[in-house]
């Protein structure tokens, strides 16, 4: 399996670079139109009418595996790895997408986060990461969490806790996280 990265993009004070294994990023796109968008749509909707819960479906199969490493180099040794496993083994996963970066040049870490749908993808990804990372820096740091997981937290806490229906615990927040997806829609990251 080939992984294909686009072209980074300075963001703010960071830069991101999405990666897939498709040469044209096609999931990655599809999905930034078919899930991303319609969700943050869905919310900042919901948020308009200063809500006393949310609705969470999509949020709720929507995974983040995070790896943090000290260079951009030690990212794509990662990713050069994990394609050489595939090569070896059938692949666990038909797709495989996420983005590198970073959200502050300053900051010497560099992240890799690879974005998958099903609980089952993540267990795989997460086992086959734990495998290959410590060969390149055994002080990578990782963790996984829901996608969004910094809007919707936001207001409803921990997400081990979200449920289809999940109350807002901080309401004093929806102003600011409905300023933020806004912000979002019209693509000011």
């Amino acid at each position: 399996m080939k992984i294909f990265a686009g072209r980074t993009r300075d963001v703010n004070k960071g830069y991101w670079m999405s990666f897939e294994n498709h040469p044209r990023l096609v999931e990655t796109k599809k999905n930034i139109y078919v899930r991303c968008l319609p969700c943050l749509e869905n919310l900042y909707l919901q948020l308009l009418n200063s809500p006393s819960e949310l609705v969470l479906e999509t949020p709720l199969h929507c995974w983040k595996i995070v790896v943090v490493f000290d260079s951009l180099a030690e990212c794509l040794e990662l990713l050069c790895l994990y394609e050489e496993k595939q090569e070896d083994n059938k692949p666990e996963m038909e797709i495989v997408r996420g983005r590198i970066g970073t959200s502050d040049k300053s900051n010497p870490r560099v992240v890799i986060i690879f974005q998958v749908l099903e609980e089952k993808e993540r267990v795989a990804l997460m086992a086959d990461i734990l495998e290959l990372a410590p060969r390149i820096n055994p002080g990578f740091l990782l963790f996984y969490e829901r996608g969004c997981g910094d809007l919707y937290g936001l207001l409803c806490g921990d997400w081990k806790k979200w449920k289809s229906i999940t109350p807002i615990i901080n309401p004093h927040l929806v102003p600011l996280a409905r300023d933020k997806v806004e912000k979002l829609l019209r693509g000011d990251y």
